[in-house]
């Protein structure tokens, strides 16, 4: 298990921490973790909510948890006190720990666990059970708050990382450097495929468009970055082809589909600078990496989600049958020991155990070519990907809605939030974009909003988001 820091040399540098230019061995992680759970084990197994930034200390609450058997819900730091105060009350945790000010919480008291680590400790504990092998709680929404959030289980976690270093050939001399926050389950996963492999981790708060952050890339000697489609896109605005970056050797892209002009252009940089630029697609759901573009044939594959990481399957099928002639579309479903436990809307549902068997349905619209690479042409569920962070499309409606107290539709793609609004005063339309700004950390530029006299509605009653998106794309709503 990549948190128990087993094969690996206490010497060898597990975590650099950009705030404080430290650098914190596998032994010193270890002994610090020691230290953490030495008041707080015992008393059977706890739920334990994490608010992080990407710092030492975030990293090092975390794999102490994990260490110490506890189910680990990640969040940001920075999270809306909206947002996280729905989140307590509908899961209860046992402790609370957050990077960030944290004001007090009924029925919490502090707990120091250790000199730098205090925790908010449930007043009087929470008797439901939580599921032995329950490891990690992740948001299935991104930055909407959103009660439902995904189980994994300490195997499915482990067995992609497993996976990750595998197809990724990543040795313990690599040095990522995050790009992407690691309540974010694709920056989660540089932190557990790097300790697998007993390489390092710089961790920074840093953005990409900021000076500090190429500062610290070169002073470390960062070997690998990470981005979602975003990353690549401010990339591109700061030139980054023309970076001096010689200890550069890979670059990874999920989150959400890069387009395939950015595409060739990162991928014929990468080939003529020697740099392996790997293509990937997942979803929280698996973990959560399902499938790569191996580096070598993505100049012929361009558009492409590529092929299953190391043991998984990946398959096309339609009413619960496989297809297998290639080009022919279906919903794209994955099998590996990756795939959740299954979703929870509650803590009482933190005690089931796993009702997937290892198979998920992305909800994606795909086909296989004939030489097994997959495509994605569509998608089935209500969520766009801005940034890389899944948007629930009715958490936004339910709290616009509650805040407006006007009836709301939204849609749009992973490059805009489109939001209609009934409503009689057209003034307002600033304040709504205003508020799903602020509350869900969206830049301004991706957020679009109109009045509409009536929203458009079935025979049933319920909001007919096709004549929505319809209008929207003929710009007639």
């Amino acid at each position: 298990m990549f948190w128990n820091f087993k094969d690996i040399g206490d010497s060898n540098i597990a975590i650099y921490d950009d705030a404080f230019k430290k650098s914190i061995t596998y032994g010193e992680l270890k002994h610090d973790s020691d230290d953490v759970l030495k008041r707080i084990n015992g008393n059977g197994k706890k739920l334990v909510f994490l608010f992080c930034d990407n710092s030492y200390l975030s990293v090092l609450v975390y794999l102490s948890m994990l260490r110490g058997g506890y189910a680990v819900f990640l969040g940001n730091g920075k999270m809306d006190t909206y947002l996280k105060t729905k989140l307590l009350k509908v899961y209860k945790p046992d402790l609370i720990w957050s990077s960030e000010y944290i004001e007090r919480v009924e029925g919490y008291e502090e707990f120091a666990a250790s000199a730098e680590v205090t925790f908010l400790k449930q007043s009087q504990p929470d008797s439901t059970p939580i599921h032995p092998d329950l490891g990690l709680l992740l948001s299935t929404s991104g930055t909407t708050g959103s009660p439902k959030l995904v189980r994994l289980s300490y195997k499915n976690i482990q067995a992609n990382a497993e996976s990750i270093v595998k197809y990724l050939e990543i040795a313990n001399d690599e040095k990522a450097i995050t790009t992407l926050p690691l309540h974010y389950s694709y920056g989660l996963s540089l932190l557990h495929s790097h300790l697998q492999a007993g390489a390092t981790l710089v961790c920074t708060n840093h953005s990409v468009i900021t000076k500090p952050f190429w500062e610290t890339f070169k002073e470390q000697s960062c070997t690998s970055i990470a981005g979602v489609p975003f990353t690549y896109q401010m990339l591109e605005r700061l030139r980054f082809e023309r970076m001096n970056l010689p200890s550069l050797r890979t670059l990874t892209q999920a989150g959400g589909r890069l387009d395939n002009e950015r595409l060739r252009k990162f991928s014929e940089f990468a080939k003529n600078k020697g740099i392996r630029f790997y293509v990937m697609y997942g979803q929280t759901e698996a973990s959560p990496r399902i499938s790569y573009v191996p580096y070598k044939v993505l100049p012929e594959k361009i558009g492409s989600i590529g092929i299953p990481v190391p043991c998984g399957e990946m398959m096309i099928c339609d009413e619960g049958k496989e297809i297998t002639e290639p080009g022919i579309v279906g919903e794209l479903v994955y099998r590996g020991a990756n795939v959740m436990m299954g979703y929870a809307e509650g803590r009482s549902d933190l005690a089931e155990g796993d009702v997937m068997n290892n198979i998920l349905k992305t909800g994606d619209i795909a086909y296989r070519d004939s030489d097994g690479y997959f495509f994605i042409t569509g998608r089935k569920k209500r969520f766009l990907k801005i940034y890389g962070l899944r948007i629930n499309l009715d958490d936004v409606e339910e709290a616009l809605e509650t805040h407006f107290a006007t009836a709301v539709a939204c849609c749009g793609t992973d490059d805009e939030l489109f939001i209609a609004v009934e409503a009689r005063n057209p003034q307002d339309l600033k304040d709504v974009i205003d508020y799903t700004v602020n509350l869900y950390n969206l830049h301004h530029s991706v957020v679009h909003a109109e009045f509409v006299e009536r929203l458009p509605r079935t025979s049933s009653g319920k909001k007919n988001y096709l004549a929505i998106e319809r209008r929207r794309s003929n710009g007639s709503i």
